[in-house]
This record gives C-alpha cells, structure tokens and sequence, in this order.
C-alpha cells in the first residue's frame, strides 16, 4: 500500500497500514497543506503565512526548512523517491493523489458521474460507496487555521454533493424505499439545504406516501421562513404541486429494478500461475514498479519480447498474480494466439469483443465494426482501473486497438516481436535462463529424488536445453511420463544433436511446433521468402553466429539482401542480436533450421552454399575483441575440434564460417 496520507476524519499517516507518527501541530499543518497540493509546488511565502499566521519571526524561514527536513527523515523509507523536494521559490510533495484520501474521493466520485453518464448504473454504485467511504468523519476536524477551515468547508460540501449525486443515482434505479431512512437524516442534519428535501418528497411519493412528502415541503417552509425569512425555491414549489396533481412525470420512465444496483461482477480473468516458477526477480520487479506507478496521466502498458519457449506467458502471469489486487477492477486476460500452432492470430475486433463482453456488455450490445468497438471500449476502459493482459501478440496493429484509456489501468503485452511502433510501452527484452536458475527450475519440474540419484545426467539434460524455460518443461514431462527410465537415457538422446528435437516432445508440448510458429510468421512476399531460405541455409553451418557479409556468401545473393533477410528473421526471433551487425541463432532452433533444409533443399544446393560460406573471405576481427576472445565468441563449438588452431599463434582475422565443415 505504500505511504498514506487522511485527513477525511481525524488526521491519519499510514505507511503499508502501520501508523506513521507526525507530531507537532506545525509539522501535521506543512504536510497537510503540501499534500492538498501533491505533485505540485507550494511557495515557501504561503507555507509560512498559513501554517506560521501572523507570526513576523525572523526564524522563521530556519523553521520550516528544520519542518520539512524532520518530515523528510520521517517519511523518506515509506517512499522510494524523495517525498518533499525542493523547488524554486518552495517545496512539492511527491506523493501520488490516490495516496490522499481527499484526492481519491474526488477522482472516485468523478468517475462514477462519468460512469454514469455511460448508463453504467452498477458500477457507478460501486464507485460513489467508495468514495463516500473514505469519510471517517469531518475533514481536517482538528485544524483551526483560517486556510484549514477553508478547505474543510471546501470538501465538506464536495462530500454533501457526492452523497446526494449517489441518492440521484439510487433514486433513478427504482432504489427509493431503501433511500428514505438516509435521506431523513441527511435532510434533518442540513435543514437549510433543499436538494435533499427535494429528493426525500420524491422518495417518499414514489414509495406510495404522498402525505408525508407533503409533510416535508410543509416543515421546509416553516424552517425557511423562520430562519431565512423566504420561501422554499423554485424546484421544491414545483415538486410539491406535481405531488398534489400526482403528475406521471414523477413516476420512473421504467419498472424499479432493484437488481441493478447489485454488486457490479469483477472480471479475475488471470490463468493459474505455476508454484514452479523460478528466478526472474529483476523482471518480476521491473513490471511490478512499471505497472504500480501511480499519478501518471495514460495506463501503464509494459511490452515483453522474446523468442519462443524462452517463459514470456509464464513470468506475465507470476507478475500479474502478485499485482492483482492493485487493480480494483478487476483481470482481463487475452490470448491473442500469434503463437498458437495450426491457430491464426485473433483478429483485433474478435479479441474486442471478448473484451467487452467480460465488461458486462451482452452480444446485442457489442458493436459490429471495429470502429465502433473500440470507441466503446475505450468508453468503458476510460474510468476503470484494470488490469488487462495481452499474451501472445503478434504485431502493434494487431494490439493497439486493445489498449483501454484510463489512466488507472495498465496493460502487459507478450510477444516474440518487439512493439516498437506502440508509442506507449517500456519495454522488456527477456532471454534465456543461466545455467544456475535453469537447474534450479528442472529440479523443481523434475522428480527431485531422481535428480539427486543422477546429478550429472541432469547437469547434461539442463545443458542441453539451453537456457529455454520450455525444454525444460519438456523434458521433465517426458521424465514423468517415464518413470522407471533413468535420467541418464534422456540426456544421451538430448546429447544426440539428430534426436534432441524429437526428445523435446512430449503430448501438447513441443519445440519444433513453437520454432515452427514463427517461421509462418514470415510474411508472404519476397522478403519473406528471402528470410525463410536464409534461415534454411543458416542451419546448414556449425556455428551460431553470424553477419550479412558470412550470409551473403551462403546465399550467394548482395549483402544488402542478405542482411535484409537476417533482419526479418530478427523480427520473428528465429535469430537474435549477438552485438553490432552480428547475430545469433539458437542451438535449437539451429537444429530445426537444419532438418527444415533437408525437407526443402536439395542435396547439392546444400553442399554449393556451405562451400561458398567456407570459401568466403574472413571477417575482420572487431577491434575490441583479443582474437582468443574473438576465437570464442565465433567458434568456441568447435574449438575443441581443432586444439593446435585454437593454441597456436592465428592471424589478426577471423571469421565463424572458417571453423564450419560442410555438410
């Protein structure tokens, strides 16, 4: 909950529901007055004038820097940013407003006039019971100052107006017996006050006691008169003569529906998380600070890409589990399906209807275009505070019309392709587990009692996955599907680079099926086809790295055209950025690549590229490479087979392709 600050009733300080003692009238008056204004700055004159009054001290200036540096020391481990900065002239609270209690009534009561306003009756209900609940009281009751008096007066008559809007509200939705009781007491406790006279007449008629709605017109007079020495104003005149003629138009336009103001439902739409989940803390931290953030003025959206099987779904749904219940309400989750194997992805106007229909909308009421969808959508989203999850994108197009409006919502997109034209995201670039965690995640998957027996088999099953959250997923499957197997029987067919891709299937579950998703991504032009022959060619090659003048040779095409090829393999993250006009194929995926090629090419145009690879002329070693090092960024899979080239004295350049055999 972080640090918090009330005022709405007795003056209260929280910091994740623990009291933060502020003592000293001076020190509660600076902080109060700085947080009626939080995120903007507060002169230093009016400080002094309001909280100091009258006082002409020459100190006083010392005084309310020694103020604020006490309040400073108190609050700063409750916040991570610096709570009071200072700023020209003055100081700021950094605090944001849903911090502060009297901010959020309003934001909340502003929400469900807007609501409202949308016909949205329940959950404009559910709004106002929210706002008027944060009253525990008269606002700032224990202050005397003049300026503090002002604004309690200020936001007592908000509070009055909010509590008669949500009796419009009620009265509106045919709740009127249950609102009489509030009403006779609210009207009791401000007889000068006419709009609630006025609503309790209307109650009353419309709960069949028309005499005593008269009744109330009659007191309002004579208090008026007494008091005021005038009549009642205009509407409650009007009301009292349409209650005498029993005119129709006090009547609802509709039946009473006391069912429209039950409990609004609140979509929890997230899939289970796994209790297998391992590492990710930074990650997990990052969404959690870029999702929370509060006082922004859009939703927060934070965009997650990577390669297939490399655990993007999975640490969305962890982060989202521990975030939840930041977002009142509610989940809503999407599978966008860019990933699916034999599936297209979900067209954008599909996934909106899904979407508005677990906002409450029913089939007749969804729009028929996408226009006109997600203008509703963005209606419905614009005073929400949701959390909406986008899993499996496949490209900008395909979720920009999915982003809601309200700037309390926020949004996690998944996606082997960066969301770069989104002018909103940050942006997380996962990659594969370390060896360390991803032995830590197959000994939570895996049968811990034959891991233990077999250490070193595991150590080469986890090897041999690479780093993929999903190999390893794979491969403890096929263990439980075995168990009378040793774990050593499936660690020599992973160490068998013919049989790896078939060991990494098991049921649903598999590696060539999530390599080949992306692959179809490629689209269907020159471009594309140019990609997917390089990438045919690429796995030909024993090794993982490479650079447009290596895959200008294989291809025999210009480098321009190589590399433009290279980069739509990027896109779809069948390849990734080794540095520099470098890059990387996964071991993996080499493989698939490879099996791909002998599927496709034939025999001798296999052999005539991986000669003009091994042919081609080597590429100069970067500058901030030694060449050991250079030797083993490009070739360390092969170093082993040539012991005397990696030991002895090499030349100043060198390339990966010259350590490739063909074939």
């Amino acid at each position: 909950m972080g640090l918090e600050i009330k005022f709405l009733g007795p003056w209260e300080a929280t910091a994740n529901g623990e009291p933060v003692k502020v003592t000293g009238e001076r020190r509660v008056g600076v902080l109060t007055r700085l947080a009626l204004s939080a995120g903007q700055p507060v002169p230093a004159e009016e400080l002094l004038t309001q909280v100091w009054g009258q006082s002409t001290a020459t100190t006083a200036n010392k005084q309310l820097h020694i103020v604020v540096s006490k309040l400073r020391s108190l609050l700063s481990p409750h916040q991570d940013d610096d709570i009071i900065t200072t700023v020209s002239g003055g100081y700021q609270l950094n605090l944001a407003c849903e911090r502060i209690d009297a901010h959020l009534f309003t934001l909340l009561a502003h929400q469900a006039r807007a609501t409202w306003a949308q016909g949205e009756i329940a959950r404009a209900d559910a709004l106002f019971q929210r706002a008027l609940a944060l009253w525990r009281g008269n606002a700032l009751p224990d202050m005397t100052a003049s300026w503090a008096q002002v604004e309690s007066a200020r936001l007592q008559e908000e509070h009055l107006t909010a509590l008669e809007d949500h009796i419009n509200l009620r009265l509106a939705a045919g709740d009127h017996h249950a609102v009489v009781p509030a009403l006779m007491a609210h009207a009791e406790a401000h007889p000068l006050r006419e709009r609630p006279r006025a609503q309790l007449m209307l109650a009353l008629y419309r709960a069949s006691r028309s005499s005593e709605a008269l009744a109330v017109y009659q007191e309002t007079r004579r208090v008026m008169v007494d008091e005021l020495g005038i009549e009642p104003g205009a509407v409650l005149r009007r009301l009292q003569q349409a209650v005498l003629r029993r005119d129709p138009a006090l009547d609802l336009t509709s039946p009473a529906q006391r069912t429209t103001l039950t409990e609004p439902v609140i979509p929890a739409e997230l899939p289970a998380g796994t209790r297998t989940f391992t590492a990710r803390a930074t990650e997990i931290a990052w969404l959690h600070k870029t999702l929370t953030d509060t006082g922004r003025g859009s939703p927060a959206v934070a965009a997650i890409h990577g390669p297939g099987g490399i655990g993007k779904s999975a640490l969305a749904v962890h982060a989202a589990h521990a975030i939840a219940d930041h977002f009142a309400d509610g989940v809503l989750y999407v599978d966008l399906r860019a990933a699916t194997a034999g599936l297209q992805p979900l067209p954008p106007v599909e996934a909106l209807s899904r979407l508005l229909r677990s906002l409450g909308l029913d089939g007749a009421a969804i729009p028929p275009t996408l226009d006109e969808a997600v203008a509703r959508y963005r209606s419905l989203t614009s005073t929400r505070n949701l959390l909406v999850i986008l899993d499996d994108a496949f490209d900008a197009s395909q979720v920009r019309p999915l982003i809601p409006t309200g700037p309390a919502c926020a949004v996690i997109i998944t996606s082997r392709q960066i969301m770069a034209s989104l002018d909103m995201p940050s942006h997380l670039h996962l990659t594969g587990l370390d060896h360390a965690d991803a032995a830590a995640l197959f000994a939570r998957l895996a049968d811990p009692g034959r891991v233990c027996s077999e250490p070193e088999a595991a150590r080469q099953i986890v090897r041999q996955c690479s780093g993929l959250p999903l190999a390893l997923r794979i491969s403890a499957a096929r263990l439980a599907a075995r168990p009378e197997r040793k774990l050593s029987h499936l660690a020599d067919q992973l160490a068998n680079p013919g049989r790896r891709l078939d060991a990494l299937q098991h049921a649903d579950l598999s590696m060539r099926d999530s390599i080949a998703v992306s692959l179809q991504h490629l689209p269907n032009e020159p471009a594309g086809h140019d990609a997917a022959h390089a990438f045919f060619l690429l796995g030909l090659l024993e090794t993982s790295t490479h650079t447009a003048a290596a895959a200008s040779a294989l291809t025999d095409w210009p480098e321009y055209r190589a590399e433009a090829a290279l980069n739509r393999l990027l896109d779809v993250r069948l390849i990734e950025s080794a540095g520099p006009g470098r890059y990387r194929m996964h071991d993996l995926i080499r493989l698939y690549a490879r099996e791909q090629a002998a599927h496709h090419m034939p025999e001798p145009v296999r052999i005539t590229a991986t000669r003009r690879a091994f042919h081609h002329p080597p590429t100069p070693v970067p500058a901030h490479l030694s060449p050991r090092a250079c030797c083993s960024a490009s070739c360390g899979a092969h170093t082993p087979t040539w012991p005397a080239w990696r030991n002895s004295s090499r030349p100043a350049t060198c390339t990966a392709l010259r350590c490739a055999r063909p074939g």
